[in-house]
């Protein structure tokens, strides 16, 4: 029989997705430790999931044999540091978006990968999005034709939906809004447009990207609160990737592809997928397409839908089977290194060729 995945949590918050995913999974994932610098909330998520221990520091963890695979859910730009432990340590990866911060860290995530042989898998659940799928099958399928033009926005007003800033155990900042260090857009939320938006299009690396930033939304740091990318494609295709903590709208994650045989946009009004193609005849509108957006029925359902729980099925077998998962660091390095290479873009007023991986 085989054994199951004994998996470490580190951070008691987003990440807590995976107790769900062990409801999904029973015979595979055992939750076998969860660290967190707030003792009280890990201890409190330890009894509500049932997992075997609290590690009062990640070296512990680390430190711990029976750890398979470590899931990251930390401020974002704590995931490669950790990530890069982990690899160090011989356990598998899951991390949450972004991958990392610096291009040097990606290039040590793909050097760890390759040489340990360990399962390395960035979390953009949004590519397990049922709509998604089904618009990328008919792009496979050629109903987009040859597409030339690309665009994504990840539209997310965090103040206007209640975000707490402050931590209510300590009343510090909540460290999307630290002053000193605060989420960024592109490297915050911005990674489920750029990751699913490449993986949309089929491009393999994006060549080029030039941006721009304004509206600061935590006083007194400068960072940018709305952000815009235009990237060129290996292959000439253009993109458009924006990013905004401060359009005052309701949540949106949209995708639009436009081919020389057919269109794919996402209604920004009730996230829906919309289609029109000459490979269907006598179209002679937009049509609504018939997928459910975030949850397969009869999936069970996660913060996103049933999306984490395929995504945490695709790391279990990428582990059973001793093969990359989808997401692995090269596939994340190719989408998270033209993220940073937009703020270099911002902060020099000037294109930036992003490297290839």
């Amino acid at each position: 029989m085989t054994q199951p995945i004994r998996v470490g949590i580190l951070g008691a918050g987003r990440a807590l997705f995976m107790a769900q995913c062990r409801d999904a999974f029973p015979d595979d994932l055992v939750l076998a430790g969860l660290c967190d610098i707030r003792k009280a909330r890990a201890e409190k998520a330890v009894k509500k999931h049932s997992f075997d221990r609290v590690f009062p520091t990640y070296e512990e963890m680390l430190d711990d044999k029976g750890i398979d695979l470590v899931v990251i859910g930390t401020p974002d730009h704590e995931h490669a540091g950790q990530a890069i432990q982990a690899l160090e340590a011989g356990k598998h990866v899951l991390s949450e978006i972004p991958a990392a911060y610096e291009i040097t860290e990606l290039e040590r995530l793909i050097a760890l990968e390759e040489k340990t042989g360990l399962v390395y898998a960035m979390g953009n659940e949004v590519r397990w999005f049922p709509y998604l799928e089904a618009a990328r099958k008919m792009a496979d399928e050629g109903y987009w034709g040859r597409i030339f033009q690309s665009e994504a926005g990840y539209l997310h007003n965090l103040r206007l939906e209640g975000w707490r800033q402050t931590e209510s155990e300590t009343g510090e900042p909540h460290w999307r809004f630290d002053p000193q260090r605060p989420q960024t857009t592109f490297l915050g939320g911005g990674p489920h447009a750029f990751d699913t938006l490449r993986w949309l299009t089929g491009e393999t690396n994006w060549v080029e990207v030039f941006a721009y930033g304004n509206e600061p939304y935590v006083e007194p740091h400068s960072e940018p609160a709305n952000t815009v990318a235009l990237l060129k494609g290996a292959s000439g295709l253009i993109s458009k990737v924006e990013s905004s903590y401060v359009m005052v709208r309701p949540y949106c994650l949209y995708f639009n592809l436009f081919g020389d045989k057919g269109t794919f946009e996402t209604s920004r009004q009730d996230s829906e997928g919309l289609f029109f193609t000459e490979q269907i005849p006598y179209m002679d509108r937009m049509e609504h397409l018939a997928v459910p957006y975030a949850a397969r029925p009869g999936h069970g359902a996660t913060g996103h839908g049933s999306s984490e729980i395929h995504m945490v099925e695709d790391i279990i077998q990428a582990i059973r089977e001793h093969r990359p998962a989808t997401i692995n660091a090269r596939e994340a390095a190719r989408s998270i290194a033209p993220a940073i290479c937009a703020y270099e873009s911002i902060r020099t007023g000037q294109p930036v060729k992003i490297p290839g991986f």
